[in-house]
Order: structure tokens, then C-alpha cells, then sequence
């Protein structure tokens, strides 16, 4: 092991119970595990701590051994030549021949016998008798899954009967089982490293302290290992070495697009080697399970490695055995690779005409079965092979199946790639445009991929009809997909212009006039002649039966009379039925309520955007279309962020780059919130500069919002200023006022002052509290500034009661600051059991900035700081102070941060963290990230400290 590796990761019962068990002898324990996984290591850590001054005798078996009787134990008594503690009984002499390294102290050989059976069990009982007379000792025994079947034997003898001062250790690797050891033996078993082990264990390997493993490098890591440490080890290695995984911006990156040609030598000599001991059906059978790449049955790999079902199926139990296979724990026929790095030693191994030979057959496998899933993985066996027009039918085939089950992402990717690649040309290629166009909504395409094939399409179309259909989708697809602000001008303003060329068409009439109706999108589009398009899309319907043109006009209604506040807009959203038996109908029901959970969360309805997600959850569970859940699961942890539920508080589990803006957006909220203020700086403008680029002007106003209350320089107030003028103006412009309510509480008051009439009466008639709780709270700040502190104490109370109604309690607790501050400068008393709550709140939630800035009002007040209490002396354990300091620097944040964060002088901050390494006894952040979490569950007694942990 290299310095500086942790030896066992997610061991510690293990090694308790195998040091437990060695105190007590005689035992006989067998410790289980995969190849790799640690046993060896395992072993060998628990004699040094319950046997450090036993006799040790190690052997290991070999498939080269197992003609040899005995093999491993011999190995094992002949490589530490023990002394006898005692006279040896006469049997043991039959050792002489095979272990010439004790002819001194063994008895004479006794005669031959002529049975070879009666030899090898005399040679048994020799040994048996030979470990006995060795007095204090531990034999230890690895790999027996290649024992022959004296040392077996061997393994019964001193288990039914074992020799009062022997333990005996042995390891193997499943399937086998060693029933040989008995019932009373101990039984380990080691299972795989979590994702969590597989990360700090890559973290170790890679040796820099102050650059982080995100979470999703560590999945992939952990999916391509299955958590052997061994090939964690040997991978990390390999991947860094060939530049796929790199340090950038103090996190590691891997770079995806190569990772099937990268496998560790060691791994790869390995899996060769066991292959080598297969015969030639297991070879072939092999071939064919990695070719095939995920779970495979009998039958196909049969099919594939040209084989009968019985010959299969017998080389598949003989690759089980051979360790290089395991049976699927869902239970059934399927094998698989015990991980993929396996998996892909065998199959980079196979000459590449015989791979291309084998995609091949695997392609004509899978087809048969119609199935989606196989039919997509015939699809790309097609490719493999080199087949373009058979990977270009196969693929559109289940583009088509998948879009009938709901599988909407798969159909869009299949027919994308198809598309590209001009593998179809003519009438063929204008067909599956259009149908690549039906699958896009709700699809990821940030490169604008789909549009630009959807324009291809329509130049190259010779019927109208098609012509007019690729319009609206291609209309649609850059108006749903976060398209530039000029793409969508470009797109609306020909949709607009050709409007009348699509009347002959009424479904598409009616989509085409819903899509620009959109109140997110088209950010200079004023939302009354947005309503105008769907009162005219409502009277198209009349002309059509088409089930997609009612689901979309209905959708786009609801959302927009309920974006702006309607009360109408509720009875719209009641309207929409719960499930249909077509699946592009559901998934646009699916996405109007998601359009409708989100209005909820602007209007400050945070119970009701709830409820509309429970609707969509349901639905998305019926019909099985997951093309939303991204968007579904963002929305669910804005509303319960905004709630101040505990369990959005550790923010997005989605890595930055698959994260959307709203995503985005609640991560540079909660950065700014721990004081990171840096950083949500910068995020938070780039959510802002980008949301209001493509019109989500809800999004772009809770982060101009955020940006102006994180100001702090000059630099920082004119930014904040400049796009808070912009979004007001676009809000002005579009006439949604409501989502002006995140602004009113942090932008300069002279922008506030200058829209707050229009503002005021645009709330006339609308169901909004969470705008009008951001009129009371601008409203006691205009108060403030004229120096009414009376009028401004009571406008801040009133707020502060609206936000808590919602709830908000961020937001509440910033109107309780405002309403403390004017009651002590008009001289009243404040609230200090109201200060007191509000602070907890603040603290629970994570926001340390605000807290802190409630404790210094609080000393202004003359009234007690809270804080947690502790015993007067700490010892070796951590102070809270340290404790809150540990856990900023463990989560990546600088000194100077956190001296922000908790209004500390940055020389207390270090040194509260220099007594918090100390106590710890690590060295770097990293290690004190790791500390923390292991004493964050349990009393850690690890590797790198040997020391006890108290959490408290």
C-alpha cells in the first residue's frame, strides 16, 4: 500500500469481529470477498492487533497447485520451517518427502501405503498432527476457491476437530462457499466500497488534499469498479495518468468520452489470466457476455457465441466459477461481469473483424425480441458492427416503440443521431424529422441541435403539409429549449408571419399560437396579447378533435392566466384531466402542471405548486415518462428551499453541469446564505445574465435579488443595479408584475420608488400574497429612508406576518430585522424572544450571514447574544466555535470567507482552525472533511489516526 492510502475503508466491523475472533482460539474463520476487495489486507491488520507475538504461518492457493496435495498448507510450513513446541506423533513423518525443510525435527517416514487414497488422508492427518504440535500459531489460508482437495480435507479435519491452541484464517472468493470449514466456523463476508468509500478512496489515491471529488466523478468511478478497492485503485490511477482525470478550479473533472478505452493493465492481465483457464466454449461465451455489455441471458449469448443452449449454459457457470462472472442478485438466468472494467478488458481483447462479426449477430439477436430496450441496444450493435442502414432502421424502429411507451428522451436521442448522420435521405429523412420534432419537448438540447435539423428538414420537405408541421415544431423547438433571445425573436416573428398558412391546419394553428403564448418566453411580448393568441387558439379548437392541440391549449392557458395571477387560472388548472391513453398528451399534461407548480411558486401558493407537483408525480409514475423529472425535481426543491424544509437545505444532488438554471439558481442561494459570497457572486449573475437572455424573468429576478442583497463593494452595487433596472424593465414591458416580488426587498429604493405605483396597481384583483407581502416589506422601506421609523416599524411587521403565512421564513426573518431596527430607532422596545426565534430559525436554515447580522442588532438592543453553550474546558474534544469553523473549512470555503461569514477577524478563524487540525490530528482540509464526517455517526478508530473521534 502506498503511503498516505487508507489500508480498509468500510471495514471496521469486519476487522472487529475478525480480531475478536483470533483472541479466542481455536476458531477457524473464513472471510469472504471479491477479487481485490481487501481481504488480504483485512487479514493481516487483524493479527498485528489480536496476534502480534503468534506463530504465522501464510500460504495461498493456485489453479497451478491443485494437483499438488496439500499445496498451500505446505507453502505455508515450509516458508516459516517452525520449531515444534511439543513431541510430534509418528504420523507426522509422512511429511518427510514434501517438506525436506524440517527432515531435523520430523519422525522417520513410516511406510508406503499402496491405495492412494489412504496416502493423501494419511498426509492429512501428518499435517493436522504437524499444526497441533506447533503450539500458540495461525495458519492462514488465501484464495481456496483453487484449493485441491487434501488441503479441503484439511480444512474439515481441524474444524471438527481442532487443535486447542491454532487459529486458522482462510479467504475465498464467491461462489465458493467453503462448507468445509464447518458450521461453527466464523463467517465474514466483505462487501463492495459504497460510492461514498469509492470516493475517498479515489481522493486518497490522487493525493491532492486541497482538490475535491464531486460526486458524480466518484458514481462513475464507483459504477466502472463496483467498488473493488483494487481496481478503485488501479482505475484512478490510469485515468490520471492518461490526462482523463484532471484537476480544474480546485474539483477533479473526468473527461467521459474515452473512458472504454481506458483499463488498468493490472485489471486487464488478470481477467486475461482467468480466461486462459476456461476452455474454449467459456472463452467464446465470454466474448459474446462482453460484447453483449449488460446482463446476459443464456439464450442471446448462446445465439451470439454460436453455441447450443447447453454448451452455454455449462460455459457460463464455468466463468461463475472461474470468478470472472456473478449471477444477477434480482435472481433468474442472467449473468454479468463482476464490473466493467472486467467487462471491458474482455472485450478490448477480442481481435476487432471477430468484434464487428460479433455486434453483428448480437444486432439480429436482440431485434427479435421487439422489446425497447433491447431493440435500442440492437441499434447500437448495428453501429459497432459498421452496419449504417441496418443501425439507421433499427434505430428508428425503436425511436418509434420507445415514443409509443412514453420514452421520449430515447426516441429524441435515436433519431437525432440518425439525423445527423444522414444515414436517410428523401422522404424518410422529412418523416422521422417530424417525428424527432413530436419527441424534442421537454428534451435537453442546449446546442440547438434539434432545431437546426428540424430547419434542414423543412427546406428539404416538398409537401405543405410537412413544410407547415416542421414550422411549429421547429418554432417550438427553440422556444422550449432556452434558445438565444434572437433565435426566439427569429422564430416568433416567422410563426407570426406565417399564422395564415397554417389555418388550413387547425391543430397546428391552435399549437402554434399556444407556443407563442408562452408567458416565460418572448420576454418583449406583452402578456395581454399573449392571451389575445389563446383566445384565438381556443376558437381553432372547435375545427379539430386533434387530442395534442386541446392538451396544449388548455396547458398554455391555465399556466398563463395563473402566471400573472388570475384567480381564473385555478379553475383552469382544476380542468385538466388526469391521464389520457396517449402518451404525448400525458407528457404535455405532465408539463402544464409542472408550468402550473411553478406559477404557484412565483404567485407565493407554495402549498398549492405542491399539490400540482403530487399531480405530476402521479402521473409521470402511471405513464412511466421521466422526460420531466429533472424539471420536476428542481421545482420540488425550490418550493421546499423557499419553505424552509430541512431537507433542501444541502441543496442540488445534480452535478453542475447537468444543472438547470433554477437548479443554479438554489445553490448560488444557499452559497450566499453560508456566507461563500464570492462564489454566489458570481453564480448568481451568470443565472441572472443568462435567465434574462432567454426570458425566464421569474428565475432572473430571484437572482438579481439575491445579487443586490449579496453586495457588499461598489463594483458589487452597480452589477446588482444595472440588472435589476433591465429585468424591471422587461417585467414593464411584459406586464407581469407579480414576478417583480423578489426585487421590491433588495434593489435600490430609487428603482423601487420609480415602479412601485404600477406595481401597486397592477396587485388590484390578483391572487398573489407573496407580491403583496413584497409591497408591504418596499413599502416600510421607502418609510424607513424618509425617517418615518414608527410607519416603517409596522409596515416590516405586517410584512413579516405575510411571509410567515406563505411560509418564507427567510424572507420573514428579513422583515423581523427591518421591524427590530425602526423600533429601536423610534426608541420602542423589541421583541427579544421574537429576535431569539428568528435567530434559530436562521441558524437551522443554514443562513449564517443573516444570523450573524441579527446577533449584531441584538448586542445594539442591549439584549443577550444567543449561542450554544458547552462545558467551560474542552480538552481534546472540539469547542462549538471549533466546531462551526471546521465544518466551513472542511466544505471547501476560504479563511477569509469564513471570517465574513461569522464576523470573525481572520486571524481568530485560524487560529480556531489550527486547534481544530490539532485536535484532530490531520493536516489538510481534506483529512478534516473526512474526520468530520466519520465523527459525525460513530467513534472512528480509522487507519490514519488510530485515535477515537467524539462527535460532541
Amino acid at each position: 500500500m502506498p503511503p498516505g492510502e487508507p489500508a480498509l475503508l468500510e471495514r471496521d466491523g469486519a476487522l472487529r469481529s475478525l480480531a475478536a475472533a483470533l483472541a479466542r482460539p481455536p476458531v477457524i474463520v473464513v472471510v469472504e470477498g471479491e477479487p481485490g476487495i481487501g481481504k488480504t489486507s483485512l487479514v493481516h491488520r487483524a493479527l498485528a492487533q489480536a496476534a502480534p507475538d503468534a506463530r504465522r504461518l501464510v500460504g495461498a492457493a493456485h489453479p497451478t497447485l491443485t494437483g499438488c496435495p496439500l499445496g498451500p498448507v505446505i507453502e505455508a510450513v515450509a516458508a516459516a520451517r517452525p520449531a515444534p513446541a511439543r513431541p510430534l506423533n509418528a504420523v507426522t513423518g509422512a511429511l518427510r518427502p514434501v517438506l525436506p525443510d524440517l527432515a531435523g525435527v520430523l519422525p522417520p517416514p513410516p511406510p508406503p501405503l499402496p491405495d492412494p487414497h489412504l496416502a493423501r488422508h494419511r498426509l492429512v492427518r501428518a499435517m493436522a498432527a504437524l499444526l497441533a504440535g506447533l503450539g500458540p500459531a495461525v495458519l492462514v489460508l488465501e484464495d481456496l476457491q483453487w484449493a485441491d482437495r487434501a488441503t479441503l480435507e484439511l480444512v474439515r479435519m481441524l474444524g471438527a476437530r481442532p487443535p486447542p491452541e491454532l487459529s486458522v484464517v482462510v479467504t475465498c472468493a464467491p461462489p465458493a462457499a467453503l462448507t468445509e470449514a464447518g458450521p461453527d466456523a466464523v463467517r465474514l463476508r466483505l462487501p463492495p466500497l459504497s460510492p461514498d468509500g469509492t470516493r475517498r478512496l479515489a481522493e486518497a489515491v490522487l493525493g491532492e488534499p486541497e482538490t475535491t471529488l464531486p460526486r458524480h466523478v466518484a458514481d462513475v468511478l464507483h459504477a466502472r469498479s463496483a467498488g473493488v478497492p483494487l481496481a478503485v485503485r488501479e482505475d484512478v490511477r490510469l485515468l490520471r495518468r492518461r490526462g482523463l482525470l484532471r484537476p480544474v478550479d480546485g474539483r477533479w473533472v473526468l473527461g467521459a468520452q474515452e473512458l472504454a478505452e481506458a483499463v488498468p493493465p493490472r485489471i486487464a492481465a488478470q481477467v486475461l489470466a482467468r480466461i486462459g483457464r476456461l476452455e474454449g466454449a467459456g472463452a467464446a461465451a465470454l466474448e459474446a457476455a462482453a460484447v453483449l455489455a449488460e446482463a446476459a441471458e443464456p439464450e442471446p449469448v448462446a445465439a451470439v457465441a454460436g453455441l447450443d443452449a447447453d454448451r452455454a449454459c455449462a460455459a457460463l457457470a464455468e466463468a461463475v466459477r472461474h470468478g470472472l462472472l456473478r449471477e444477477q442478485d434480482t435472481g433468474g438466468t442472467a449473468v454479468r461481469f463482476r464490473h466493467e472494467l472486467a467487462r471491458l478488458a474482455v472485450y478490448r481483447a477480442i481481435p476487432g473483424p471477430r468484434r464487428r462479426r460479433l455486434h453483428a449477430l448480437a444486432a439480429r439477436e436482440l431485434a427479435r425480441s421487439g422489446r425497447t430496450g433491447l431493440l435500442v441496444a440492437a441499434a447500437e450493435h448495428h453501429r459497432r458492427a459498421g452496419d449504417v442502414p441496418g443501425w439507421a432502421a433499427c434505430a428508428a424502429a425503436a425511436a418509434e416503440r420507445a415514443a409509443a411507451e412514453g420514452a421520449f428522451e430515447t426516441a429524441h436521442a435515436l433519431l437525432q443521431e440518425v439525423l445527423r448522420a444522414g444515414a436517410v435521405t428523401g422522404d424518410r429523412r422529412t418523416e422521422l424529422a417530424v417525428r424527432l420534432g413530436w419527441a424534442a419537448p421537454g428534451c435537453a438540447d442546449r446546442a440547438g441541435t434539434t432545431a437546426a435539423l428540424l430547419a434542414d428538414a423543412r427546406r428539404r420537405a416538398a409537401a405543405p403539409e410537412r413544410r407547415a408541421e416542421l414550422l411549429v415544431l421547429w418554432a417550438w423547438s427553440l422556444l422550449d429549449g432556452g434558445a438565444s433571445r434572437r433565435e426566439m425573436e427569429r422564430a416568433a416573428a416567422e410563426l407570426y408571419v406565417r399564422l395564415g398558412a397554417l389555418m388550413p391546419y387547425p391543430e397546428l394553428y391552435a399549437i402554434a399560437l399556444t407556443v407563442l403564448a408562452a408567458p416565460d418566453r418572448l420576454p418583449g411580448h406583452a402578456l395581454p396579447v399573449q392571451l389575445g393568441y389563446l383566445d384565438r387558439a381556443r376558437a381553432a379548437l372547435a375545427q379539430t378533435a386533434d387530442p395534442m392541440a386541446h392538451a396544449a391549449v388548455l396547458t398554455g392557458t391555465a399556466h398563463s392566466l395563473l402566471a400573472c395571477g388570475d384567480p381564473k387560472g385555478w379553475a383552469a388548472a382544476e380542468a385538466l384531466p388526469d391521464r389520457t391513453d396517449r402518451p404525448e398528451v400525458n407528457r404535455q399534461l405532465l408539463h402544464g402542471l409542472l408550468d402550473l407548480a411553478e406559477a404557484a411558486l412565483h404567485l407565493g401558493h407554495y402549498a398549492r405548486g405542491l399539490e400540482f407537483l403530487e399531480r405530476a408525480r402521479r402521473l409521470a409514475a402511471a405513464t412511466r415518462i421521466t422526460v420531466h423529472g429533472p424539471r420536476l425535481r428542481a421545482i420540488a426543491l425550490r418550493i421546499r428551499w423557499t419553505m424552509g424544509q430541512a431537507d433542501a437545505a444541502e441543496g442540488p444532488q445534480e452535478p453542475p453541469s447537468r444543472q438547470s438554471l433554477a437548479l443554479r439558481l438554489v445553490s448560488a442561494q444557499i452559497c450566499a446564505g453560508q456566507g461563500r459570497m464570492e462564489e454566489a457572486r458570481r453564480a448568481l449573475r451568470a443565472v441572472a445574465e443568462e435567465a434574462h437572455e432567454i426570458g425566464e424573468l421569474a428565475v432572473a429576478a430571484h437572482a438579481v435579488a439575491e445579487l443586490n442583497k449579496a453586495a457588499l463593494s461598489a463594483v458589487h452595487r452597480r452589477a446588482g443595479r444595472a440588472l435589476a433596472r433591465r429585468v424591471l424593465a422587461e417585467l414593464a414591458g411584459k406586464q407581469i408584475w407579480v414576478w417583480a416580488a423578489p426585487l421590491l426587498p433588495f434593489v435600490p429604493l430609487d428603482l423601487v420608488e420609480a415602479v412601485l405605483p404600477r406595481y401597486r396597481e397592477a396587485l388590484a384583483g390578483r391572487d398573489a400574497p407573496l407580491a403583496r407581502a413584497a409591497l408591504e416589506l418596499a413599502e416600510a422601506r421607502l418609510s424607513e429612508r424618509r425617517g418615518d421609523a414608527e410607519r416603517a416599524a409596522a409596515g416590516y411587521r405586517s410584512a413579516r406576518r405575510r411571509y410567515a403565512a406563505l411560509p418564507d421564513p427567510r424572507m420573514a426573518a428579513q422583515a423581523c430585522l427591518g421591524e427590530a431596527r425602526c423600533r429601536l430607532a423610534a426608541g420602542q422596545a423589541v421583541d427579544a424572544e421574537l429576535l431569539r426565534r428568528t435567530w434559530r430559525t436562521l441558524t437551522e436554515l443554514g443562513e449564517l450571514r443573516d444570523a450573524d447580522r441579527l446577533k449584531q442588532l441584538m448586542r445594539t438592543a442591549g439584549l443577550p447574544v444567543p449561542h450554544r453553550r458547552g462545558r467551560p474546558g474542552y480538552g481534546d474534544r472540539l469547542s462549538p466555535r471549533e466546531q462551526e469553523i471546521a465544518a466551513l473549512a472542511a466544505s471547501g470555503r476560504t479563511n477569509g470567507d469564513i471570517a465574513a461569514a461569522l464576523c470573525l477577524a481572520e486571524r481568530t478563524v485560524k487560529y480556531h482552525l489550527a486547534n481544530a487540525m490539532r485536535k484532530l490530528q490531520v493536516s489538510n482540509r481534506r483529512q478534516l472533511r473526512d474526520a468530520l464526517e466519520a465523527g459525525a455517526s460513530h467513534i472512528c478508530r480509522c487507519a490514519r489516526c488510530g485515535r477515537g473521534l467524539n462527535p460532541s
